[in-house]
Parts: structure tokens; sequence; C-alpha cells
């Protein structure tokens, strides 16, 4: 297999496996710290829209761009670059960006663009994360490689930027940034049973193995040294974990 199929095969295998998680997001998950500011009638572009679970929850005149554009039940939808924005300049009331700066190799001019079709006053939501914000009990270092095999394996983008996210917003030319921190933890038995099973089960994979070795990155023995060490955590009495999301609210100069 090359380098280009092993690649091919674990895209469709993220896809797949991601797709069911993303159709399930709600803005009063998503974009609660956003929805205060939103009402009927402010036209909204949400950049890098996804399944629309989040677009269609928002209660706005909506709009949603991708780069893989699917069909969303009464809103409009553009196959667009982020950073490439098919819309005049001053064209909307509000923005939105639901764990894209992550993915993009430019983030600043993903920003920079929503700047230009913010109208006066605009107010822009953006959420992501930061892999750093991660505390688990035990602590398992071949978990840890497996946090850095995963990390290898993004072809461009940070996995830091939600430290970032409100200076980028004010480099972009927005106001009055403001950044938030909300952890999630993994604290009961179902749950830390769920999430080793769904981290180990990703470095079984057929596809995963492929293409992690393809790269050169790591052997299947290791991957599965790291799939057992996610069960023993799992397994562990006392588990637990946390995450950290970070969201950023700004505006445009009135």
């Amino acid at each position: 297999m090359t380098a280009l199929m092993a690649r091919e095969e674990f895209d469709r295998y993220l896809g797949a496996r991601h797709r069911p998680a993303h159709g399930r997001r709600t803005a009063e998950r998503w974009a609660a710290f956003l929805l205060p500011h939103l009402g009927p009638g402010l036209r909204l572009l949400d950049i890098g829209c996804g399944p629309g679970s989040i677009t269609i929850g928002l209660g706005t005149d909506s709009i949603g761009v991708d780069r893989a554009p699917v069909t969303i039940e009464g809103v409009p939808v553009a196959a667009a670059d982020g950073a490439a924005l098919p819309f005049a300049d001053a064209s909307f009331d509000a923005l939105y960006a639901n764990a894209l700066l992550q993915h993009v190799p430019d983030p600043l001019a993903v920003l920079r663009e929503a700047r230009r079709v913010a109208r006066p006053g605009a107010v822009i939501g953006v959420g992501d994360a930061d892999w750093d914000g991660v505390l688990q009990h035990p602590r398992e270092p071949l978990i840890d490689r497996g946090h850095e095999i995963r990390e290898a394996l993004r072809a461009s983008g940070n996995v830091r930027i939600g430290r970032e996210l409100r200076g980028l917003l004010l480099e972009a030319g927005f106001e009055r940034a403001e950044l938030t921190v909300n952890g999630n933890a993994v604290g009961t038995d179902d749950a830390v049973f769920w999430t080793a099973e769904t981290e180990a089960t990703w470095f079984e994979a057929a596809p995963v193995i492929a293409y992690v070795t393809e790269l050169g990155l790591a052997e299947a023995d290791e991957l599965a040294a790291i799939a057992a060490a996610w069960r023993r955590w799992g397994s562990t009495p006392g588990a637990c974990s946390a995450t950290f999301w970070f969201t950023a609210l700004a505006w445009t100069p009135s």
C-alpha cells in the first residue's frame, strides 16, 4: 500500500468514526457562550459548519460554509475555504466557528476573512481545543506516546490553538475579545470504560495501523501496547481524566 492509499483509507475511517458524534452536537452545548448575543433575523455565517447540527439551533438567519458541504435542512450551505469566503464585505451580523481553527494551516487568515465579511458591531464566537490541557489519573506513559502519534498525524493545524483564540481575534481586527474555558470530566465507571474502549479501538483500527506504520511513526506492536494501556487505565479503580475547551467572543468596531 502506498502512503497516498494509506492516507485515503485513514481519512475515510476518521470520517466514518467521527461523523455520528459530530451530527449529535447541539447549539445548546457547543454555542452556549454565543447564544445570548444572537436572535431571530440576524444574518449569521457558520464557518466550517460540518453536518449543521449546531447551525440549525442558533436561532438566526444562518448560512453555512464548509470545504466538504452536506445538505442541511433549512440552511443554505456553500462550498468554500474559510480563508477565501465567497461573500461581500460587511455581509453578516454574527459569525461562528467550532473546532475549525485547530485544523487549518493559517487560522489568522480565516479570522481576517471573518472580519472582512462582518458588519460593524457584529459578534463572533469561536471554540476550540488545547491538547496540553489534559489531566489524567493514573498517568500512563504509553497513553502519552499515543497522543504524540496522533499529533504527528495532523497534516496541518495547531492542537494548542485554544489558548491563542483571544490574541488571534484581536490581531484579526476584532475588539473586546473575551476568553472562557470549560472543563469536561471523565469520572464515572461507565465514562471511564467508554473512553478507554473508544481510544483503544482507534489504535487497533486497521487503517490507523497501516497509515502510522507507512509513515514510520510507530510499529504495530507499539500501537497494540498503547491500546492495552488504555484498557489498563480504564480498569483501574479511581481512574479519571479531564480536558478543557476554550471559547472566545469578540466584536467588530461599531
